[in-house]
């Protein structure tokens, strides 16, 4: 009789092991597809601030510059709804790439 316990109790050790496992695979597996459907492909000007590593006012500054016509032109490519703007991140992306040096006043 003790022999048949101790073998039922490994048996179902091993289940639960194999259980366990399947679903921690199946926990990390859906947190990573999560993560990267719920990247943001606009980022704030926090989130630029922070993915740049530039303060607000060097970002304003790249956003609007003075044209000297009475308009704006930008280096940073950007979406302006309403009075806040918006960065696509790949845009932002292959601007990095393909930046010059840039003087800001």
């Amino acid at each position: 009789m003790k022999n048949y316990s101790i073998a039922i109790s490994i048996f179902l050790l091993g289940v639960c092991i194999v259980i366990g496992s399947w679903k921690i695979s199946n926990g990390i597996g859906s947190k990573a597809t999560t993560s990267r459907a719920e990247q943001h492909q606009l980022l704030t000007q926090t989130e630029l601030v922070d993915y740049l590593g530039l303060s607000k006012e060097e970002i304003k500054k790249l956003t609007e510059l003075y044209d000297g016509d009475g308009g704006y032109s930008s280096e940073l490519p950007h979406i302006k709804i309403g009075s806040e703007f918006y960065y696509p991140k790949s845009a932002i992306d292959k601007w990095l790439i393909n930046v010059d040096l840039i003087t800001v006043p």
